[in-house]
């Protein structure tokens, strides 16, 4: 696992200027303890979605990307439909503000809470714009007891439909660093059901992909490799 994250994050260090940008523009973006963005890295279209927020939300936390933000609206629409009312908490996080929320915490909790729990600068899903925390009303304060609700259930049957992962399942920890997150969700658009539907996080989806078009070029070599 380690071998391949850090191919990943070689990748993109040796792609040029321009090609990098496109990497930080993909909703497919890996952003994890391995895998950074600059600190000035900021998305060229944020937008807040037309949703319910929880009370006392911050408006630059409101944001996430266009497409991910007309997801959101059209999911939590959904949701709504079948009695569910979800309630937006945390999207777009810059560089520092994460900073800020990093050492605070971790001179509040510890390294060992920070490190299951809270992305350092640069390492944060929020910083991409793709990610978005939720609740309903009496489950806002983002703690395990969301996975207990209906509207968790509902979250993990239909989020795929609509593009959305839960970015940290409770038994993908050894994969993504982090502690069982129910009420985080991540946008990467139409592979979200193919994520979905395999049971993986997207450290394990990537490593699938990268393992067969790994296959493949060995095949396709051998396929037409001189004979003599």
């Amino acid at each position: 696992m380690r071998r391949f994250l850090a191919a990943l994050l070689l990748w993109a260090l040796i792609l040029p200027a321009a090609a990098q940008a496109k990497v930080y523009e993909s909703t497919m973006i890996l952003v994890n303890k391995q895998n950074s963005l600059p600190s000035d890295y900021v998305p060229g279209d944020l937008s807040r979605p037309n949703v319910t927020y929880a009370p006392g939300v911050p408006e630059s936390r409101k944001q996430m990307r266009e497409e991910a933000a007309r997801a959101l609206e059209a999911m939590f629409s959904a949701a709504l439909e079948d009695g569910i009312g979800f309630m937006a908490i945390s999207g777009y996080r810059s560089y520092w503000t994460q900073h800020d929320i990093y050492y605070t915490r971790l001179k509040e909790a510890g390294e060992a809470h920070v490190s299951l729990y809270v992305a350092q600068p640069g390492k944060s899903e929020h910083q991409t714009g793709l990610a978005m925390d939720l609740g309903i009303e009496g489950y806002l304060d983002l703690s395990e007891r969301f996975a207990d609700t209906d509207a968790y259930r509902w979250l993990s049957e239909h989020a795929h439909e609509y593009g959305f992962i839960i970015r940290y399942p409770q038994d993908g920890v050894e994969e993504t660093g982090y502690a069982f997150e129910p009420w985080h969700v991540r946008y990467l658009g139409v592979q979200a059901a193919d994520v979905w539907a395999r049971g993986l996080t997207l450290e394990a989806w990537y490593r699938q992909k990268l393992a067969a078009s790994h296959l493949l070029r060995k095949r396709s070599f051998r396929l037409y490799k001189p004979l003599g």
